[in-house]
């Protein structure tokens, strides 16, 4: 009997041992498969059903009678125990994704033609959301205390993964039910249109700017005012923050254009609601900023639209606005004012095609988490609850004292972004005081017989084609010993808010490359640094070096370093 026992209980673990590898196979499917294409097709096939079958059969085989008496040692037990808990809880969470998904196809496929179906959608999208979020929170892994060795790495491992799960669907859960109340409104918001042709620090320029006024899911969108025209007078609003204490020379409660020279958007976005009120005497709830980035998301739902006479898609959206709309640019005031107009009319076309319905919220879906991270589209509150969630949501362009962006603004007035590239490398030596080396790779790719308004036209006594580069780092506010190329010197420096901030001048002529390295320390041997998105287009590289690993990723995926 004794013998019969030993065999059945071997039996017994090795189907284990194998459903749990089957389990772990799905997982690694599921997780490469499911997209927001996936989740709103309603014939795709349900991936985490073999995640659910799997794991559910690892647990009741561990659940059975036979193996009770192992169950009771204190050594073996405890291992066969945390393996049968980390399969009940994975069993568990693929049947919560199960339901969410159900409830999201349900939600995205819902009729969305008229403003309060598209608020009923969004509402019944954060139900969703909110009902995972809370089945997550009650998903229990049980005790990790005295695991062998390889039990506690899949005990760590699944973990780790549960806690990015649970992060990001309850991200995705605030998000949705703060889109639902911005879009039952009254809304009143401040829309700054970011041309990334001339960049600033995480943000394109602020070249256009008008009032979107939303209710009960409708959107009225107010004429577009070119930022030129909506100059201030000194004094009128006041500088606060680091617009003071580091861009202070810049004017940018006067010049809009030099909003976005910190890369805190909290901070720009408060003193571009001031100096709205101030200029129109109209005031807004918030502050939004939309970039190509983002309206290429919003094109991708819409589909093509016709604005002027021409068609806009998301294939020529980029080239259009950040190069060819200049192609005619005399500089004369008509031909800037047919330039802008025609920047409304897409903006206005755009907005009209999403209300006619037949958006393709999937499109957007698949798209937004990229556009969000690469902060092409940003959001700002007056009211202090509604920024906490637009924080949480990750969409608020809050920087921490943990954040690290390396950026380049052009001080040029010229639209070269199009044919500049930066590649950041980010490496960490730990010590008693860790070591962070953050080194640019600019290079100035401007094709020959641009028009003078792309090229510029020599200010400052920058030669046309040359880029003027303000090569700006953002970094915690604990950082010291601050270097730019082993100098102190810099053209711009000083705190802002949790950050601490460096920026120097390089002038880089066509066809040339140029490097610009800053270091600085941060107290203690460990550490993390979280890598902002430069919001440029294309994304800069950055290649990250810590604890041994290199990594080579676009910006906007926000690499982070810990060490």
């Amino acid at each position: 009997m004794l013998i019969a026992w030993v065999v059945a209980a071997a039996l017994l673990l090795l189907g284990v041992d194998r459903h749990v590898r089957d389990g772990i196979a799905a997982v690694n499917a599921a997780q490469g498969r499911i997209n927001a294409t996936t989740i709103s097709d309603p014939n795709a096939p349900d991936l985490l059903a073999p995640v659910v079958a799997d794991f559910g059969r690892a647990r009741r085989d561990l659940d059975n009678p036979l193996l009770f008496p192992i169950r009771i040692l204190p050594v073996a037990g405890r291992q066969v125990r945390a393996v049968r808990n980390l399969a009940a809880a994975a069993a568990q969470v693929g049947s919560i994704g199960e339901t969410a998904i159900h409830q999201a196809r349900s939600a995205l496929h819902a009729p969305h033609a008229t403003g309060p179906e598209r608020v009923a959608a969004i509402n019944q999208l954060a139900d969703a959301a909110s009902q995972a979020d809370a089945s997550l929170a009650k998903v229990s892994l049980g005790s990790r205390r005295a695991l062998f060795g390889f039990v506690t790495r899949r005990y760590d491992d699944f973990a780790t993964k549960l806690a990015k799960v649970r992060s990001g669907v309850h991200k995705g859960s605030i998000a949705a039910r703060q889109t639902a109340t911005l879009l039952n409104g009254p809304s009143h918001l401040l829309l700054l249109a970011a041309n990334n042709a001339e960049m600033r620090d995480g943000s394109g320029m602020f070249l256009s700017a008008t009032q979107v006024d939303i209710s009960e899911g409708t959107v009225k969108i107010g004429a577009v005012s070119d930022t030129s025209d909506l100059v201030l007078g000194p004094g009128v609003v006041p500088l606060t923050g680091g617009y003071a204490s580091v861009w202070g020379p810049y004017l940018a409660d006067r010049e809009w254009r030099n909003l976005g020279m910190s890369a805190r958007f909290d901070e720009t976005a408060a003193l571009a609601a001031q100096m709205w009120k101030a200029r129109t005497g109209n005031e807004v709830t918030g502050v939004m900023t939309l970039d190509i980035g983002g309206l290429q998301m919003l094109l991708a739902g819409t589909g093509p639209v016709n604005a002027g006479g021409r068609q806009v898609t998301t294939d020529n959206v980029v080239q259009l606005l950040m190069h060819d709309q200049y192609l005619s640019e005399t500089g004369t005031s008509a031909a800037t004012v047919a330039r802008h107009e025609q920047l409304g009319l897409i903006a206005q076309v755009v907005v009209q095609a999403v209300q006619r319905g037949g958006f393709d919220t999937s499109a957007v879906a698949r798209l937004l988490p990229a556009v969000v991270s690469g902060r092409h589209l940003m959001l700002w509150s007056t009211d202090p609850a509604t920024e906490a969630g637009w924080e949480t949501a990750g969409v608020a362009g809050v920087l921490a004292d943990d954040s690290l962006l390396a950026a380049v603004q052009n001080l040029g007035s010229n639209k070269l972004d199009r044919f500049f590239t930066m590649t950041a490398d980010v490496g960490v030596k730990p010590g008693a005081s860790s070591a962070v080396t953050v080194v640019y790779h600019l290079a100035n790719n401007v094709t020959p017989g641009q028009p003078a308004y792309i090229a510029g036209n020599g200010v400052a006594g920058v030669p046309p084609n040359w880029y003027y580069a303000l090569v700006t780092l953002t970094m915690p506010g604990d950082a010291d010993h601050v270097l730019v190329d082993g100098t102190a010197l810099a053209n711009d420096s000083g705190l802002d808010g949790p950050t601490r901030v460096v920026a120097i001048l390089r002038k880089v002529a066509p066809s040339a490359k140029v490097d610009v390295t800053v270091t600085f320390t941060l107290p203690g041997a460990h550490g993390r640094l979280q890598v902002e998105s430069a919001a440029r287009i294309p994304a800069a590289t950055v290649r990250v070096q810590a604890s041994g690993r290199t990594r080579t990723v676009p910006d906007e995926q926000r690499p982070l370093l810990d060490w």
